[in-house]
């Protein structure tokens, strides 16, 4: 069962103990990310992430990275659109260690401005080479999420990273490292002991004037047209063939764990429907690949696959008449892919990694999770042909359907495709 201990200074540590593990995972989550910025910031969250832990280096003269092999401990961070999360872990031995690092992240930034640059020349360059600006996602991107701040690069512009210097890294820290926008999340095995002496480490760091904060962080990110698509179909210009099917999932289906098994069933089980039937039995394209991400009041599921042109009508009929077949007829119950929610629950417990990232991001910072493996196997388990039924087509209707590709848009019948997807 997941634990809530509140430090002295208001910074809420959450923990779930795995007595069975030889290891811990230690993770410090901001609710800060791309979805909070605005034109004049874009970047500014994933650059202060890059600073953070080069930081703790300068303050320890350099001998941070020494430290972190000495211990065997991995001390990483990663910036998403709705969040940052630094992360330490290592054996459970060492957790004063990891408890000791990981809590200087609440210091000053005290960078010189040379190490400041230098950070600044590899985002650039990380920006240069994601070279993502004709891709097929980032075209999606500007249509589905228009009016949404989901459509802001997490790396931000080569303008705007250019006027983020100390003060306003420093500035934006004192902003995000507030007890309303941060949370620690422990997993694997520890002691009580060590959540009190991490609960020390975190107060003792924090700044002595902050106090604690209302999360006041929660934003609306539902983009325009939401839900009310009508089938878009919209097409970029290229030398080659892709599809991407984006749907929009509405609250009511948010957070339903049909939305994981409908998503296994279509796309990521050994016998995913979309994959076998387009892939392995007529050969039409290699591989799919898809995504389900869930905020607070929306979310999107959506898949895209490479293609000759003159296919794309016959993946199209075929795709609808699957999804089809979720929405509008009960499927079998030996068909229900459950067991890795189910039977397999407590091998994702082994994994404290994957573990504390699953349980952090459900239970606080999307706030619709589960406080116990055994509530989690629950719902999974209440899962029934109807109930996936019912799910299905509140999703896959062409309301919520936009359908983007590329390829050389005067050979595309756009009027085609928006008849064919018409029928969902």
């Amino acid at each position: 069962m997941e634990k809530e201990f509140v430090s002295e200074r208001g910074v809420k540590i959450y923990s779930y103990k795995n007595p069975a593990s030889h290891g811990f995972f230690i993770s410090l989550f901001l609710r800060a990310g791309s979805i909070y910025e605005n034109e004049s910031n874009l970047g500014i969250t994933h650059f202060l992430e890059h600073v953070a832990i080069r930081n703790i280096n300068y303050n320890m003269s350099g001998e941070l990275y020494r430290e972190l092999d000495r211990f065997g401990l991995d001390f990483n961070a990663y910036t998403s659109s709705d969040l940052v999360q630094f992360y330490i872990s290592g054996a459970s031995a060492n957790f004063s260690k990891g408890a000791e690092l990981i809590s200087k992240l609440l210091q000053p930034i005290t960078l010189p401005a040379s190490d400041i640059a230098a950070e600044r020349r590899r985002i650039k360059a990380e920006i240069r080479e994601s070279d993502d600006k004709g891709s097929l996602a980032n075209f999606t991107n500007g249509i589905v999420f228009s009016g949404s701040p989901l459509k802001n690069s997490i790396l931000g512009t080569n303008k705007t990273v250019d006027k983020i210097g100390r003060a306003r890294l420093e500035e934006y820290r004192c902003e995000v490292f507030l007890p309303g926008k941060m949370f620690f999340y422990v997993t694997g095995n520890f002691e009580e002991s060590d959540i009190l002496s991490l609960a020390s480490l975190i107060d003792a760091a924090y700044p002595s004037g902050a106090v604690a904060t209302l999360d006041e962080c929660d934003v609306s990110l539902v983009p325009d047209g939401f839900c009310k698509r009508a089938g878009g179909v919209y097409i970029k210009n290229a030398d080659f063939t892709m599809l991407k099917f984006t749907f929009d999932i509405p609250p009511d289906a948010l957070c339903a764990p049909e939305c994981d098994i409908i998503y296994d069933m279509l796309l990521s089980g050994y016998n995913s429907r979309l994959f076998i039937e387009m892939s392995e039995k007529r050969g039409l394209f290699y591989d799919i690949t898809g995504s389900l991400d869930r905020y607070a009041d929306m979310g999107s599921f959506a898949f895209s696959f490479e293609l000759k042109e003159k296919d794309i009508y016959l993946a199209t009929e075929l795709i609808v008449s699957i999804l089809k077949s979720f929405s509008r007829e009960n499927i079998a119950e030996e068909d229900i892919i459950r067991a890795g929610y189910t039977d397999n629950a407590y091998m994702l417990f082994d994994d404290i990694r994957e573990f504390n990232y699953t349980y952090a991001y459900d239970n606080h910072i999307l706030r619709r999770g589960y406080r116990s493996i055994e509530d989690r196997v629950a719902a999974y388990k209440a899962v029934t042909p109807a109930s996936i039924r019912a799910v299905a087509e509140r999703i896959f209707q062409s309301e919520n359907l936009t359908l983007t590709a590329k390829g050389k848009k005067k050979k595309i019948d756009i009027k085609r495709l928006s008849e064919i997807i018409s029928s969902l």
